[in-house]
């Protein structure tokens, strides 16, 4: 391939991961947006927390899946099912995540950075079993938190609770289904690709 194809390729890589977690970054949001509350600060908080914590997740899938790179892309790939099922689980529990967010106070602040980027925590994994360049990555993830969240609160804000609320599950339940989605494609390509050939 020549270098405008592999950067292509890198770049839809990258974005298989950050659109989803856009999605879910947006429910929240949304739900921050109806309960009131100013989109800077928690923008700011989920920009660094959701940046952070897949930087554990992604060394140790680079580490680990430069020793069992199949065995290892499989288990990416169930993480990525673990995650969907949390994230519609949330949903059907409704908005009490981001009802219990606060951003009053470092102490508030730091929790909820760290409760909305659990998820990010868990997808660090299949992240770095993928192969994914870790500046470019974490870089695009920091960027999409920012922008995604100050645009959900305002979004949230303006929205009528009925059409809002509906819209930040409908985000959710995208979300879950896209990793689904992009667990199932990691198994399949790395179980088809490790088969053995059949003999002619």
């Amino acid at each position: 391939m020549n270098v405008r194809t592999v950067g292509f390729v890198l770049v839809f890589k990258i974005a298989a991961f950050v659109i989803p977690l856009g999605f879910d970054t947006f429910s929240v949001a949304m739900m921050l947006g109806l309960h009131g509350k100013r989109p800077f600060r928690p923008a700011l908080t989920f920009a660094c927390f959701e940046a952070v914590m897949p930087l554990i997740g992604l060394l140790l899938g680079r580490r680990v899946g430069a020793r069992f790179e199949t065995r290892t892309v499989v288990l990416g790939g169930v993480v990525l099912f673990g995650v969907a099922v949390c994230m519609l689980k949330e949903t059907v529990e409704g908005e009490g995540e981001a009802s219990k967010l606060a951003f009053t106070s470092l102490r508030t602040t730091v929790l909820a950075g760290i409760g909305i980027s659990m998820d990010e925590l868990a997808i660090g994994f299949p992240m770095g079993v993928s192969g994914l360049p870790i500046p470019e990555t974490i870089a695009a993830i920091a960027l999409q938190a920012f922008i995604v969240t100050y645009v959900g609160i305002m979004a949230g804000a303006r929205l009528g609770a009925t059409f809002g609320r509906r819209t930040s599950k409908l985000a959710a339940v995208v979300a879950a289904v896209s990793f689904g989605v992009l667990g199932a494609y990691l198994i399949a390509q790395r179980l088809v690709r490790g088969r053995p050939k059949s003999s002619q």
